[in-house]
This record gives C-alpha cells, sequence and structure tokens, in this order.
C-alpha cells in the first residue's frame, strides 16, 4: 500500500511536469507564431524606395510629368554646366518615397550615383516626390560654402514650389536647375519670396529674363563659362515654343560622376 502510494505519488509529480512542459513548448510555439506574424505586418514600413540606376543620364523623371523635349533641354543645361566648370547636377523625380524620408533618400541616391568629383566634392541633386509633395537641394561637401542651405531653401520656396503649386512641374524643375547654377556661381539674387500673383508676370517673361541674365553673365566671365551660358539659353530658349524638337540621347555615360562627398547640406521643403 505505502508502495502503492509512492509510485502514485510519483506519477502524479511526472504527469504534472509533462504537464508544465507541454504547457511550455505550447506558449513558445505561440510567441514565435506571433512574432512571424508582428514581421509579416510591419515589413512593409521597412521597405525603402529602389534607387534608380544612373545610366549615365542625369535627368530622371520616374513620375513621367517631363516631357521629351523638356528632358532634354535639362540634359542640355546640365551638361553645359558640367563641361564648362565640372559641377555635376542631377535631378531625379519620383512619384513617391513610400514612406521614407527624403532627407535619407536624398543622401542614398547621391551615393549610389556618386554625383561629383571626388577631388572638388561639386555634386547636386534636386530631388522632387510628387504625392510626398516634397523637394530637396541635396549639396556636395565643396558646395556648401556657396549654395548654402538657406539659399537652397530660398530656391525651393521662391523658384520651384510656385510652379509646383500650380502643377507646372516642369517650369518648377527648370526654374530651380537655373537658379541653382545661378547660386553656385554667385549670381543668384532672389531674396525676397515672389508676391502672391495679381496677373503678374507670365512664365514666358520669367524664362526670357532667366536667358538674359545667362548671356550677359557668359560675357562676362568669356572662356569656357560662355560655351555653358550660351547653350543653357539656347535650350531654354527651344522649350518656348512648347513643342520644341527633342535631340537625341546626351552623353553615355562618359561623364558619369565621380565619388563626391555629401554631408547633408541643402534644404528640404514642401508645397
Amino acid at each position: 500500500m505505502i508502495y502503492s502510494e509512492k509510485i502514485d505519488k510519483r506519477q502524479i509529480t511526472v504527469d504534472k511536469t509533462l504537464s508544465i512542459d507541454g504547457c511550455q513548448l505550447s506558449t513558445a510555439r505561440c510567441l514565435l507564431l506571433t512574432a512571424y506574424c508582428l514581421l509579416f505586418l510591419i515589413q512593409p514600413s521597412f521597405a525603402q524606395r529602389a534607387v534608380p540606376e544612373h545610366g549615365g543620364v542625369w535627368v530622371h523623371d520616374e513620375a513621367n510629368v517631363l516631357s521629351p523635349a523638356t528632358k532634354a533641354q535639362l540634359e542640355a543645361i546640365l551638361k553645359a554646366e558640367r563641361d564648362s566648370t565640372s559641377n555635376q547636377i542631377a535631378v531625379l523625380i519620383v512619384p513617391s518615397l513610400e514612406g521614407e524620408d527624403i532627407d535619407g533618400y536624398g543622401i542614398r541616391v547621391v551615393e549610389a550615383w556618386k554625383i561629383g568629383t571626388k577631388k572638388n566634392d561639386n555634386g547636386v541633386l534636386l530631388l522632387v516626390s510628387i504625392q510626398d509633395r516634397k523637394v530637396r537641394i541635396e549639396v556636395g561637401q565643396g558646395l556648401e560654402g556657396v549654395l548654402t542651405d538657406a539659399l537652397s531653401s530660398r530656391i525651393n520656396r521662391n523658384e520651384i514650389t510656385p510652379h509646383f503649386r500650380q502643377g507646372d512641374y516642369e517650369g518648377g524643375v527648370k526654374a530651380g536647375v537655373v537658379a541653382i547654377i545661378q547660386a553656385i556661381r554667385g549670381e543668384y539674387v532672389n531674396n525676397e519670396p515672389p508676391a502672391r500673383k495679381r496677373g503678374g508676370r507670365s512664365p514666358i517673361a520669367t524664362i526670357i529674363i532667366v536667358i538674359v541674365i545667362l548671356i550677359i553673365a557668359s560675357r562676362r566671365r568669356g572662356g569656357g563659362g560662355g560655351i555653358g551660358g550660351y547653350l543653357a539659353a539656347g535650350a531654354l530658349m527651344g522649350g518656348l515654343g512648347g513643342g520644341g524638337r527633342s535631340s537625341d540621347s546626351w552623353g553615355s555615360g562618359s561623364d558619369f560622376g565621380g565619388g563626391g562627398s555629401f554631408g547633408g547640406g541643402g534644404s528640404s521643403d514642401s508645397w
């Protein structure tokens, strides 16, 4: 009887232990399953928007808001600037950042594209996200002294976003590119935000004024700068008719970026 009782007690103890072990195993499985479910649910938030291949193209329009003629004009302006100054300016327009911060995405783009020369760190990226209504000018370390954070913000607010608010993405990108070039040369002088229009100056008049400034600046500098100025002016003039002839592809990547350094200089703004 006593032996039997011991066996029974021992059996009860064993059963309890197994029962406890079984409960722990079930809990572990539940926790693991829960962790997998949570990981599955939050995984999209960690996804980053892919950076398109540079491919020797300096104007990337992933949102399809630029006409082929405008893209060709901008490529001409940027090529003229590279040829005359070695400054490398790129444009990237995306439909959405897909939840990513525009500053972080901008850094990933310039690092992938290696904008600017290693010697001068003279790269600039104009980044636009249409659905997020955000724009950023990312400035290489070698140009931060002339294209400062404050000046970058002024260009965003005064030159680019007024066009974007009206749905004129082509006009905004053109104005931004020209203003960036002028700022690097120390010739950008727009210190105040534009007044609200009361039937004011037309976009065509503004472009003509910019062309005149480019030509005058080119004559003053002479030499290599003159070629860049005249090419940029000619490219912009070709767009005034609205349907200018699109040139064949500019460059095959021979003047692809050299790996300039970026330290977060520039400005992000919205419209």
